[in-house]
């Protein structure tokens, strides 16, 4: 078997297309990649995990060798049955299975059945020895029934979501999704054949097949085919699984037919919604993709906030008022808080109201009506600023703000005689379901409120309390979960803790604030005073309150350790007090560390740090997907110099004032910061036309306008970096077309920014931007200078002017990625450029800048401006016209253009996200013209499409374009 490496493809849109072209060879299958091919080997043949970089280009069989041929059409044959299953081709079928793994070291069954009867229904029945639960869907609704608890949650009505629904048919497609490293191999059982994917799984996998056992053999992993019934047997590792397929009854019994047991009614959405995003989360969980792995590192500012990545960790700086936090919070940190949210209510919930049998949100809502009264009000109002950010209800996000206190760390504070410099080290151990993926929106943020002591709080994005801080004051808290819940009439553990951080600057003072407030659950805790070189253990009930003090023995502490506050269970305890007890007198930075590994620190090591609140300093340490905190670097932060580097703060670290929050009615106005980087450059004439192009980068506003008709749903204004002296044109303007809901809430989308064509009416532009809209992306139509709300009263360039309002359009197409980055509801790692004509030639050379926006995609353009312009038909001779209306020369019509050539810096951008949609027959941009650009631009054939259309009739292959544009910027 032979293996051809193709180079050039850079898009699973492009792989598809490929492997389509290449068919004749004999396309086994294709796999995406960010970098180079490789046939990657595998011990686990059934989980086909193929991590962090998969195979860009594809695999091509172009010869066997006659044993290798037998097993081919062997295991192709195999297969055929289960891809009509993955594949949707068998509307009526049962499945049947068993999985033998190993839980906690003990091995334990895990059985389910799926019985599929048509497009909308469907029984899926899973039970283990402890737990058991069942989903029956139909069409006129669906249950969730949880036999060991006797209860049903049964969602009635047609209702659905736009995505987050369980109806069979593409179900893959919407639980499956780029969070996960699955997405690949969901693909793959979906569109390939067997012989392809027989092909594939030789190629990767390499098994022996054995017919003395009759079964596929892959070191210690095996599996079998069986054909009456249609079965696999596997073994991998210590795990079996088995999986049979036998008729479908005629008759399902109906979704509201559950005898005996207690029946809860909701809305069905609510209910589908909840079961969808729970397992699109958890496959994200088990098996992360790089998305998740290794997520882009992005630095970003908005008016109140900035969010940094430093060592790999990410940092908020947010100051300001409540309100201000809040929305800052929000657009820094949309993504990963959307991710906190979907693990705890989604994945999280689902499996605790299997495991209760009661409805986590009631539980959740519950919880928060009985804690809310204790909450401070400037707690909500930036809880509620935040969720507004995040286009989530309030009462949502408030209630997931108390989540901590629904459930039950290590913790020590050494000084003095423990220390080798006497300084006092806090060190706090969270041991806290690492399983739920927290880790993915593990964030360290330095607050600056407004009134109130400024501090680092190390937490999670989404989430406004504290478990783990120390303040400006010097002042450090870490807790430790105990027994409880249910008892929650007092002020939350989180709220607690945040509220000493905001107000106390003494250890007295903290002592205060807990015996004086009511109190939730049981919890321990460890307080450190770095100014008075002292700390405190304590445990809290709602009843009682105890303060331990340094060298204090304890029953469940034991003998004291001098100038040492220790505090963990267990066998935990006892090798912490060991390490204390060896290193006493001679502890440092590093040895406080390393206090906290393992096995001190357990498997569910969500996060360490160490505080070191006389210094200001506090070191880090996050989990990943694969490593506990304990075995992760740690940062080292210094409060006080982060917090010297925010605005407005005041000389005294402790206190911050800020300006007030603008309002937000009608006009809304957020701060954005240019970014452009042009970098190095080697030639002489682009170095040229970057500094004629480049500007001073500085903060600027973006405003809102209530748009008019056809305007979309709101006017983006932000004013021109390279203003021409016409007050009305300088100042740009973006039609947002937002992306909805099925509600019609805006919600968090990737975004495009649309460059229009030369006519007045803007229809192109127009037209793609409801397109991609539709889509679910946020898209804004890029009105060019003198165009539709700048064009002022008539006013319109000259043919002198036009020259600047070229160079004006590419700076004001840069700029526009960072005014919409700024706004909410953009996920603004996913920000595409596109344009259109005298747009696309406008986009090729914004392009050519930096590499600010992840794609681009350039519409009926190409190189050698000027040629298009003076040999180019039609829309060519009307513009060339209008340009040199005036007695302008040939030659300067020419430098004119070439200010904004794109071929000057078509070598800058990446030919991985640049794609160029030509005409063949086009006799305005001819495609000799389009052939440059793209030969400068290095693009291959997959980048560069060349359409059966002339400048005109491509209109015709917009849906096409739009939807390969919209997957494109989607994933």
């Amino acid at each position: 078997m032979a293996y051809v490496k193709i180079r050039g493809v850079q898009s699973q849109t492009d792989v598809l297309s490929q492997c389509h072209q290449n068919s004749s060879n004999g396309v086994a299958f294709w796999m995406v990649s960010q970098h180079s091919v490789t046939r990657k080997k595998t011990t686990n043949m059934l989980g086909l995990k193929l991590r962090r970089v998969l195979v860009v280009g594809c695999v091509l069989l172009v010869g066997a060798q006659a044993t290798q041929g037998d097993d081919l059409a062997r295991l192709s044959e195999q297969l055929k049955p289960w891809l009509q299953l993955t594949q949707g081709k068998v509307p009526q079928f049962t499945l049947t299975g068993e999985t033998q793994v190993s839980i906690d070291g003990i091995q334990q069954a895990i059985r389910f059945e799926l019985i599929r009867s048509g497009d909308e229904d469907f029984d899926l029945v899973l039970e283990h020895q402890d737990y058991a639960a069942s989903i029956r869907r139909r069409h006129e609704g669906i249950a969730l029934a949880l036999p060991k608890h006797g209860v049903v949650f049964l969602g009635q009505g047609l209702e659905l979501a736009k995505d987050d629904h369980l109806r069979p048919q593409g179900i893959a497609q919407r639980l499956v999704g780029r969070g996960t490293e699955l997405n690949i191999l969901s693909q793959m059982l979906g569109t390939a054949n067997a012989s392809d994917l027989a092909g594939f799984l030789m190629a990767l996998v390499s098994p022996t097949y054995s017919s003395e056992q009759d079964a596929w053999l892959e070191n210690e992993h095996w599996l079998r085919f069986g054909r009456q019934p249609i079965s696999i047997e596997a073994g991998i590792g210590g795990s079996q699984i088995k999986l049979s397929v036998l008729p479908t009854a005629e008759t399902l019994l109906t979704v509201d037919d559950w005898p005996g047991f207690r029946v809860e009614t909701m809305p069905r959405a609510a209910l589908e919604h909840q079961l969808a995003r729970g397992a699109r989360r958890a496959l994200e969980i088990l098996a992360p993709s790089s998305q998740l792995t290794s997520p882009k590192q992005r630095n970003r500012k908005v008016e109140h906030g900035e969010l940094r990545w430093v060592e790999g960790q990410r940092v908020a700086l947010l100051h300001g008022t409540p309100e201000q936090i809040g929305v800052a919070h929000a657009q820094l940190l949309q993504v990963e808080s959307q991710r906190c949210i979907d693990s705890v209510l989604y994945a999280f919930g689902t499996v605790q109201t299997v495991i209760t049998g009661r409805w986590f949100r009631n539980d959740l809502d519950e919880a928060y009506a009985r804690l809310a009264v204790h909450i401070p009000e400037r707690h909500k109002l930036e809880t509620r600023a935040m969720a507004v950010g995040l286009g989530l209800e309030p009462d949502l996000v408030e209630a997931l703000n108390v989540f901590p206190e629904m459930f039950h760390c290590s913790g020590f504070a050494l000084f003095g005689s423990a220390t080798i410099d006497g300084k006092l080290v806090h060190g706090r151990v969270l041991d806290y379901m690492t399983t739920i993926g927290l880790q993915d929106a593990a964030t360290t943020f330095i607050v600056a409120p407004t009134g109130q002591i400024a501090f680092a709080n190390v937490g999670y994005a989404g989430f406004t309390g504290s478990v783990s801080g120390m303040n400006a004051a010097q002042i450090s808290l870490g807790e430790m979960g105990g027994r409880g819940e249910g008892e929650w009439d007092g002020v939350p553990m989180a709220t607690l803790m945040r509220r000493a951080l905001e107000e106390c600057s003494s250890l007295e003072q903290v002592k205060q604030l807990w015996s004086d407030s009511p109190r939730t659950c049981e919890y321990y805790y460890v307080f450190a005073d770095g100014q008075q070189r002292s700390a405190v253990g304590v445990a809290a009930t709602p009843e009682s309150i105890q303060f331990i003090a340094p060298g204090e023995s304890h029953s469940l502490l034991g003998e004291g350790i001098p100038d040492a506050v220790v505090l963990s269970a267990d066998e935990r305890l006892q090798e912490l007090r060991r390490r204390v007890q060896a290193g006493h007198g001679q502890i440092d930075i590093e040895a406080a560390c390393q206090l906290m590994s393992r096995p001190v620190a357990m498997e569910s090591n969500l996060h360490n740090v160490l505080f070191v609140p006389e210094d200001g300093l506090l070191y880090v340490a996050n989990a990943t997907h694969r490593q506990p905190a304990a075995e992760r670097p740690y940062l080292r932060l210094d409060l006080r110099a982060l917090l010297r580097e925010m605005p407005g703060l005041s000389s005294d670290p402790e206190s911050v004032t800020h300006r007030p929050i603008k309002s937000l009615p009608e006009t809304r106005t957020f701060i954005a910061e240019d970014s452009l980087d042009i970098g190095e450059e080697s030639s002489k004439d682009a170095l040229a036309c970057l500094n004629s192009l480049a500007w001073k980068c500085e903060q600027f506003d973006v405003h809102l306008e209530r748009a008019r008709e056809h305007e979309g749903d709101w006017l983006v204004r932000f004013p021109s970096a390279r203003p021409v002296g016409n007050h009305v044109n300088d100042l740009v303007a973006m039609e947002w077309y937002q992306a909805r809901t099925a509600a019609g809430e805006p919600m968090l989308a990737p975004a495009a920014v649309v460059v229009h064509e030369s006519g007045s009416g803007m229809t192109v532009g127009r037209l793609i931007a409801k397109s991609l809209r539709s889509k679910g992306i946020h898209t804004f139509m890029l009105q060019l200078p003198y165009y539709g709300a700048r064009r002022g009263a008539g006013a319109k360039p000259d043919g002198s002017q036009l020259g600047e309002a070229l160079c004006q359009s590419v700076v004001d197409a840069r700029r526009a990625h960072d005014a919409v980055a700024a706004l909410p509801f953009v996920d603004n790692r996913r920000i595409a450029l596109q344009g259109t004509s005298l747009g696309g030639f406008v986009t090729a050379t914004t392009a050519g800048l930096d590499q600010a926006y992840a794609h681009v995609f350039i519409l009926l353009a190409g190189g050698d401006l000027y040629d298009v312009l003076k040999n180019g038909r039609r829309d060519a001779v009307n513009v060339r016209q209008a340009m040199m209306a005036d007695g302008m020369g040939d030659s300067e019509f020419r430098n004119m253009l070439q200010r904004i050539e794109p071929l000057r810096l078509a070598h800058r951008v990446d030919p991985q996200r640049v794609w160029l949609f030509s005409g063949r027959y086009d006799d305005v941009v001819p495609p000799k013209n389009s052939e440059l650009l793209a030969q400068a631009a290095g693009l291959d054939d997959k980048h560069h499409i060349k359409m059966l259309a002339n400048h005109y009739s491509g209109i015709v292959f917009l849906p096409m374009i739009s939807e390969q544009m919209g997957q494109i910027i989607k994933n």
